[in-house]
C-alpha cells in the first residue's frame, strides 16, 4: 500500500505553538507548516531544507533533554526495583550524550541526509563552533542539575514512599477539550497513596513565569482526561539549577485563567488559516518576522527567512 501524507498538518494545540506563534509568526509558520512532509523525497525543496532544520537544537536544550532522559530511567529502575547510579555516573552519562552531540554537528552531510537520526547543534551550525564560556556553563550547569535532581523533592518522595504509583513518565498525551485537540506532555505523574495526583516538571532553566501557565495546562488535563477533582491535585516545579521545588494546588480561577488563554490564543492562530478545515495557511508573506535580533539568532530558520534584518 503505498504511503499518502496530508496535505496540511492536523490542527491542534498546544502551549509550546502559543509560545513560538507570539514569539515570531515567521518562525511559527516554518516550524508548523512550511516543513510539513518534508522527511519525503517528493517534497520541495523549501519544505525539506525547513524540516532538516527543524530538528535542530541548542546546547541548552540539548541538556534539558538529557536531564529529562536521566529522570526517565532513574523512574524506571524504581519500578523494576533495580539500584540506582551514583551521581558520578549520571553526570558522565550525560557528558557523554552531550559529547555525542557535538560529534554528530561535525558531520553536517550525514544530519542533512538523515536530520532525525543525528543530532544538529544550533551553535554548531550557525557560528561554527561552541565558544568556550558556553561549554564552561553548560559543564557547571551538568553538575548542578543533576545535583538537585537526586536530591529533589519529587525524587526523593517517589524513590521513598512504596506507596507512590507512577501513572505517567514522559508521555506525550492529548485531550479533547471543546472540540478541540490539546496536546501536554508531562514529565511525572504520579498518586500518593493519600489520593493526591501529583504533577512534576522538571527545569534546567531560570525560574520563569510562564511556567505558571504550563501547570494550570496540566492541571486542566488531569482534571478533564482523568475526571480528577482539583482538590486532589498538586502540581510542582523543580527547578534544578537553583535548586528550589515550587508548589501549586489549582483552583477554580486557576482553570479559568488557562480556559481563557487557550479560547484567545486558537482565535489568534486560526485568523492566520485561509481554510480552517483543512488546516491550510496563508501566504508565508502574511507571517510576518519578529525583527528582534535576539528572537532571530536563536532561530532555526535563519538561513531561510525571508524577514532580512
Amino acid at each position: 500500500m503505498s504511503y499518502h501524507t496530508r496535505p496540511y498538518p492536523e490542527w491542534s494545540w498546544s502551549l509550546a505553538r502559543d509560545q513560538m506563534f507570539h514569539a515570531c509568526k515567521r518562525q511559527y509558520y516554518y516550524h508548523y507548516y512550511g516543513s510539513h512532509g518534508g522527511w519525503l523525497l517528493t517534497a520541495t525543496p523549501e519544505a525539506q531544507t525547513a524540516y532538516r532544520l527543524k530538528q535542530m537544537k541548542n546546547l541548552y536544550i540539548v541538556l534539558g533533554d538529557a536531564i529529562h532522559t536521566v529522570a526517565q530511567k532513574l523512574l524506571e529502575l524504581r519500578e523494576m526495583g533495580k539500584p540506582y547510579p551514583k551521581q558520578e555516573q549520571v553526570i558522565s552519562y550525560i557528558r557523554n550524550l552531550l559529547n555525542a552531540a557535538y560529534r554528530d554537528s561535525k558531520q553536517k552531510d550525514r544530519w542533512w541526509g538523515y536530520p532525525k537520526q543525528y543530532t544538529m547543534l544550533h551553535e554548531m551550525y550557525y557560528e561554527g563552533g561552541l565558544s568556550p564560556e558556553r561549554i564552561e556553563v553548560i559543564a557547571n550547569r551538568i553538575t548542578t542539575c543533576v545535583s538537585n535532581l537526586l536530591a529533589s523533592t519529587s525524587w526523593r518522595e517517589i524513590r521513598d514512599n512504596p506507596d507512590v504509583t507512577l501513572l505517567e513518565v514522559e508521555t506525550l498525551k492529548d485531550f479533547i477539550f471543546h472540540d478541540e485537540k490539546i496536546y501536554v506532555k508531562l514529565d511525572v505523574l504520579y498518586r500518593r497513596g493519600d489520593g493526591t495526583w501529583v504533577i512534576t516538571d522538571w527545569k534546567t532553566g531560570r525560574i520563569a513565569e510562564k511556567n505558571e501557565e504550563q501547570l494550570r495546562l496540566y492541571a486542566l488535563y488531569i482534571h478533564e482526561y482523568y475526571s480528577v477533582p482539583l482538590t486532589h491535585i498538586e502540581v510542582r516545579t523543580e527547578y534544578l539549577l537553583d535548586g528550589i521545588c515550587t508548589r501549586t494546588h489549582p483552583d477554580v480561577e486557576d482553570i479559568e485563567r488557562i480556559v481563557h488563554k487557550i479560547r484567545a490564543s486558537l482565535n489568534s492562530m486560526k485568523s492566520y488559516l485561509a481554510d480552517s478545515y483543512y488546516n491550510r495557511p496563508l501566504p508565508l508573506e502574511q507571517f510576518a518576522g519578529a525583527g528582534h535580533p535576539s528572537v532571530c539568532k536563536s532561530c532555526n530558520f535563519r538561513q531561510i527567512c525571508s524577514e532580512k534584518q
